[in-house]
């Protein structure tokens, strides 16, 4: 049994804590879709879901029910159950257990995704071909095999924009990737930071990246070699292929030897933790996977810990910013106050809270769910609108892409940010 679920057994009293805080039972209301409604069909149907799939399993032997596995569809492994409970269940890591009892048949599709992300020669090329094509065609979800983002209700409504692919992945720019620790030493004084960059970041929103690198004045390593945390294989089921991501950046990132390693995404800072959990204690990479865990820092925490904060008022004060606050930053990495906080000193009375919540995109859910992602990501708009806020900012890539493909309709002004791009954007270069 792993570690994660040590204890869980027979533990949940149906209190009903968890139906307050899940976002795909505030939408839905149905009692199977709830954690504890999962709870009861994981326990019921199988012990074998209570435990990490082994990696010479037969996993068809081993397989869910079909109406289970498609019930486990419907949980976007946001961990605010787990975050609740009284009683300590990890609802989360009992659903990546069952999906990963689902095999090759079950949550862990598609199989050829991760065999992609492992690549270091395929997956650019592939960002390559598809960046020529529009985000709002419908050709990408095809070409995926995943399902189109448009209603079922209404075909010509889009919900979600899916946005092209950068031109040229940042890995790919020789200008981005110096300093690399293996071109350049850095001899001025101060710690060795550096980035990882995770998938969004890359393919997507390289320009992230970079306003991170300029708010953190240059001195930061990109270690060549790296590429997926793992996080979506790891969500899935898929722990083999988690596994696999894992060791191929743990190489990237031990040779960078960094002092902190920065990244612009609280659900890449969150799986890099987990890298210990996906070894035996017998693994010589699980003491490096620790030291890894242990020098990782979302962005808004390094800016904190190293007091890398711009000493000049903004120069556009009408601006009123409000904050997203990403779930694996809310429940795996300490909480968001170091973030309000700082957004509230960098703005002062023009920040504006905003409440707490999912926004439903969950990696590969807001794919395979665009109905009931949308429902989840829908309560986000009001409580944006709530706000009186013309940007709302956030700290993860999954978070970024979210909000930007659901508001690619918006006009007025309205802002969807990085944290970094909002203070390179927004402040005077000191």
């Amino acid at each position: 049994m792993s570690d994660d679920c040590i204890g869980t057994v027979n533990k949940c009293v149906r209190c009903g804590a968890c139906l307050s805080v899940c976002p795909v039972y505030d939408v839905t209301r149905q009692e199977r879709l709830s954690p504890r409604g999962k709870y009861r069909l994981i326990t019921e149907t199988s012990d074998e879901g209570l435990n990490f799939i082994s990696e010479d399993r037969d996993p068809v032997k081993n397989s869910l029910p079909v109406k289970v596995l498609e019930t486990l569809k419907g949980c976007v492994q946001c961990g605010a159950c787990s975050y609740v409970c009284p009683a300590g269940v990890k609802l989360d890591a009992l659903v990546r257990n069952a999906r990963a009892a689902g095999g090759t048949e079950g949550l862990s599709k598609p199989w050829w995704l991760w065999n992609i992300l492992r690549s270091r020669r395929l997956a650019p090329s592939l960002a390559k071909l598809l960046s020529g094509i529009p985000g709002t065609s419908g050709l990408i979800w095809r070409l995926i095999g995943l399902k189109d983002s448009r209603t079922l209700r209404d075909k010509k409504v889009l919900h979600f924009e899916m946005p092209s692919l950068a031109h040229r992945p940042a890995l790919s720019r020789r200008h981005f990737r110096l300093p690399d620790p293996g071109c350049v030493v850095d001899l001025r004084p101060g710690p060795r930071i550096a980035l990882f960059l995770g998938c969004i970041q890359n393919y997507l929103y390289p320009e992230v990246a970079e306003a991170m690198i300029r708010c953190l004045g240059g001195k930061v390593m990109i270690p060549l070699g790296q590429g997926c945390c793992g996080m979506p294989a790891w969500s899935a089921g898929a722990v083999k292929a988690a596994k696999e991501l894992a060791l191929q950046n743990l190489k990237a990132l031990e040779t960078a030897k960094a002092d902190f390693i920065v990244t612009g995404c609280a659900a890449c800072a969150s799986m890099i933790k987990q890298w210990p959990k996906l070894f035996s204690e017998n693994d010589i990479e699980k003491q490096i996977a620790i030291n890894v865990a242990n020098k990782v820092r979302e962005f808004s925490q390094l800016l904190v810990e190293l007091n890398a904060l711009p000493l000049r008022m903004p120069r556009d004060r009408s601006a009123i910013v409000t904050y997203h606050a990403p779930c694996h930053q809310r429940f795996d990495l300490g909480g968001v106050v170091e973030s309000e906080e700082l957004l509230d000193r960098l703005f002062s009375d023009a920040f504006r809270p905003m409440s707490h919540e999912c926004c439903g995109q969950g990696g590969l859910f807001s794919i395979g769910n665009p109905e009931l992602a949308w429902k989840i990501f829908e309560k986000r708009l009001l409580a944006w609108d709530r706000t009186g806020a013309s940007i709302v900012v956030t700290t993860c890539s999954g978070c970024l892409l979210q909000w930007r493909a659901g508001t690619a309709h918006k006009t007025g002004g309205h802002k969807v940010l990085h944290l970094a791009e909002l203070i390179d954007e927004y402040y005077e270069k000191t």
